[in-house]
C-alpha cells in the first residue's frame, strides 16, 4: 500500500552496528599489537647487533674503565639489561592497561 519510509531504508540494524564495532575493535587491536611487536623486534635487533660486535673480537677497546663498567651495575645486571627489563616492564604495563580496559 505504502511504501516504507526513506528513513527506515537506511537505517541501520543493532546486528550490524554490533558487527561494526567488533571489526573496529579488531583493526584497534591488530594496530596495537603491531606496533608493540615492532618495538620488540626492533629491540630485538639492536640486542644481536650488539652481540655480534662484542663477539666478533673487533669491539673496540676501552682501557682503564672495565673496573669501573663492572661496579655501575646494579644488582648485578649491566645497564643493557636494566634497558631492555625497563622496555619489557612498560610494554607488559601497557598490554595490561589495554586488557584491563575490556
Amino acid at each position: 500500500m505504502t511504501d516504507p519510509t526513506p528513513r527506515s531504508r537506511n537505517r541501520v540494524s543493532r546486528y550490524q552496528r554490533a558487527q561494526e564495532r567488533r571489526e573496529s575493535q579488531r583493526r584497534a587491536d591488530q594496530r596495537f599489537y603491531n606496533g608493540i611487536f615492532g618495538i620488540i623486534g626492533a629491540c630485538v635487533l639492536v640486542v644481536l647487533g650488539l652481540a655480534m660486535i662484542a663477539s666478533s673480537g673487533n669491539a673496540p677497546e676501552i682501557s682503564g674503565t672495565g673496573e669501573t663498567l663492572v661496579r655501575t651495575t646494579f644488582l648485578g645486571l649491566t645497564a643493557l639489561e636494566i634497558g631492555g627489563l625497563v622496555v619489557v616492564a612498560i610494554i607488559a604495563f601497557i598490554m595490561w592497561r589495554r586488557i584491563k580496559r575490556r
